[in-house]
């Protein structure tokens, strides 16, 4: 018997660790994305993670703006689901807090990797204008 709690705490415990480190959820990240930069300058771990924030929605844009010019030239057909009309001049904080402000529109999606959050909200945000 005590074999048997033992196996079932060391499993909980297993279990809890690995979904406090899923690092690529939108759970994680979108506190890192909302931080100020006196909050970034109190903590290295956050400085890195608001940056990795930035970075990850700086590249859902650029690859948008990637495929979006590949369709252009006739290299590619794009899904709708691929598409976006991120305007020019659109700012890195700008494309942050949308991603933010849809993360906390629907929570219930933020389970979700960060990448396709990002991705969401940049195309509601931006959609395809053909």
């Amino acid at each position: 018997m005590k074999a048997i709690v033992c196996g079932a705490l060391i499993a909980l415990t297993v279990t809890t660790a690995h979904a406090a480190e899923d690092e690529q959820s939108a759970d994680f990240m979108l506190p890192y994305c909302r931080l100020t930069p006196r909050e970034m300058t109190s903590d290295i771990k956050k400085a890195a993670n608001y940056s990795r924030c930035v970075g990850i929605v700086e590249g859902v844009s650029q690859m948008f703006n990637l495929l979006k010019e590949a369709q252009a030239a006739g290299m590619v057909q794009l899904d709708p689901l691929l598409c976006t009309s991120i305007p020019a001049g659109i700012t890195k904080e700008q494309l942050v807090n949308v991603v933010v402000t849809y993360g906390e529109t629907f929570p219930k999606l933020t389970p979700r990797p960060f990448t396709v959050l990002a991705i969401s909200a940049l195309r509601v945000a931006w959609p395809c204008k053909r």
